[in-house]
C-alpha cells in the first residue's frame, strides 16, 4: 500500500495539472502495438499506478529500476520487476521513464548497453506542443489581468517573470477582492478551517475577530486532516475535535459532508476571508487558488523553527502556500526561513507582524481592509 505523504500528494496534484489522462490517450495512439517497460520505482510511478489504469492505454510488460537489488522481489504493484541488466534479454520497443531526471536515465541505459539501439527512451509525461502553447497564452492573459487590476507596470513585469500562471491569477483575484471589501461598509466575513486541534494556536485570533464589530466570524469549521476521497474520515478524531472547541464555549461545526466529500458550508457562508490552519492537505475544490476567486486566504506560522521542514519543502505544499494571500509570521528570521523552504521569496506573501501575533494580525487586517 502506498504511503500518502507530501511528496506523493505533490505528484498526484502535478498529474492532474498536466491532464495526465489525456497524455495517456496520446501515448496509447503513439505506442499502439508496442511493448513498454516503465523505468523508475519512485513516488511519481506510485502516483501514476494508484490513480490511473495504465494497462488500458499501454502494453506494459514490466517495470525496471537501478535500485532493484533483492533477487527475491520479482513484482512491483502486480507488474514484473526487472533489474536493468535483465532488460537485455527482453523483447520490448519503448522505455517510458517515470523518474524526474529523464536525461540521466536515458544516458544510464544507453551507456551500459541495457537496451538495444532501436529501443525508444522517452519520459512518460509527454506534454503536447499545443498544451504548452495554451499554457503560454494563459499566462499572458493572467499577466494582463493583473496589470489591468493593479495598474502597476513594474510590479506586473516582476510577477510575470517570478510567478506561474496560477499565482498570477490568484494575485489578480486578491486585488479585486481587496477593492470590493474596501468599498463595502459591511463586516468582513471570516471562515476558519481547522484540521488539527492538537496543534491549534489560532483560538486567540478567532476570539479577537469574533468580538470585533468589523468582522463577522462563522463557527470554526472542523475538517479531516486530509481532504482526499481516498482517505476515510476518522470519526473519533472528528468528534474529539468538535468537543475540544465546545469545552471552550467556542462555536464550531463538523463541516465535512461524508457523502459528497465536500465542504458545502464554506460556499454557503460566502466568506470574504478564509483561514487555513494547515494548507498542505487541502483538496483542490477548497485550495487557496480556487478560493481566491471569492475570498482572501491566509494562514499563520506561529513557530517556523519548529515546523515540519520536510512538509514545507514539498512541491505540493509549495503550490498551496504560493497561492495564499498572506502567511503571517512574527519575526524576520522566520520570514526568511519560511520563504526559503517554500520557495516564495519573491512573491510578497509572507507578512511579518510583531510578537503579540494575533493582536498584530487584527491590526494589520483592519488597516489593510480599511476598517
Amino acid at each position: 500500500m502506498t504511503t500518502i505523504n507530501e511528496e506523493y500528494l505533490s505528484y498526484v496534484d502535478y498529474l492532474k495539472s498536466v491532464n495526465f489522462e489525456k497524455i495517456l490517450n496520446n501515448l496509447k495512439a503513439k505506442y499502439a502495438d508496442k511493448k513498454v517497460i516503465l523505468f523508475g520505482t519512485g513516488v511519481l510511478l506510485d502516483a501514476i499506478l494508484d490513480n490511473y489504469n495504465v494497462t488500458e492505454y499501454l502494453n506494459v510488460i514490466g517495470i525496471s529500476d537501478q535500485r532493484v537489488e533483492d533477487a527475491n522481489v520479482t513484482t512491483y504493484k502486480d507488474f514484473n520487476l526487472y533489474k536493468p541488466i535483465a532488460l537485455r534479454a527482453l523483447n520490448f520497443n519503448v522505455v517510458l521513464d517515470t523518474s524526474v531526471l529523464f536525461e540521466k536515465t536515458a544516458k544510464y541505459l544507453r551507456h551500459n548497453f541495457f537496451v538495444k539501439k532501436s529501443v525508444e527512451i522517452a519520459p512518460i509525461v509527454q506534454i503536447p506542443f499545443m498544451d504548452k502553447f495554451n499554457n503560454f497564452v494563459e499566462k499572458q492573459k493572467a499577466s494582463f489581468e493583473y496589470l489591468k487590476t493593479s495598474k502597476n507596470l513594474v510590479k506586473s513585469l516582476f510577477y510575470y517573470f517570478s510567478l506561474n500562471t496560477q499565482e498570477l491569477v490568484s494575485k489578480a483575484n486578491y486585488l479585486k477582492k481587496l477593492k470590493k471589501i474596501r468599498s463595502s461598509k459591511e463586516p468582513v466575513k471570516v471562515a476558519f478551517l481547522c484540521s488539527d486541534t492538537q496543534h491549534t494556536d489560532f483560538v486567540g485570533l478567532y476570539n479577537l475577530l469574533y468580538f470585533d464589530k468589523d468582522f463577522k466570524t462563522f463557527p470554526i469549521i472542523i475538517t479531516p486532516k486530509q481532504l482526499l476521497e481516498s482517505e476515510p474520515v476518522n470519526e473519533e478524531n472528528m468528534k474529539r475535535d468538535v468537543e475540544f472547541f465546545d469545552n471552550f464555549d467556542t462555536k464550531v461545526i463538523d463541516g465535512w459532508d461524508r457523502e459528497t466529500n465536500t465542504l458545502p458550508c464554506i460556499h454557503a457562508f460566502k466568506p470574504d476571508m478564509v483561514f487555513y490552519q494547515k494548507p498542505i492537505y487541502i483538496k483542490d475544490d477548497f485550495s487557496p487558488y480556487v478560493m481566491s476567486e471569492q475570498a482572501l486566504t491566509f494562514t499563520i506560522e506561529y513557530d517556523t523553527r519548529n515546523a515540519d521542514f520536510t512538509a514545507l519543502g514539498s512541491k505540493y505544499f509549495r503550490k498551496q502556500v504560493s497561492n495564499l494571500w498572506k502567511i503571517f509570521v512574527n519575526n524576520d528570521d522566520d520570514r526568511k526561513l519560511y520563504e526559503e523552504y517554500t520557495d516564495i521569496s519573491n512573491k510578497d506573501i509572507v507578512q511579518v507582524v510583531n510578537k503579540n501575533i494575533n493582536t498584530a494580525i487584527v491590526k494589520y487586517l483592519k488597516k489593510t481592509l480599511k476598517r
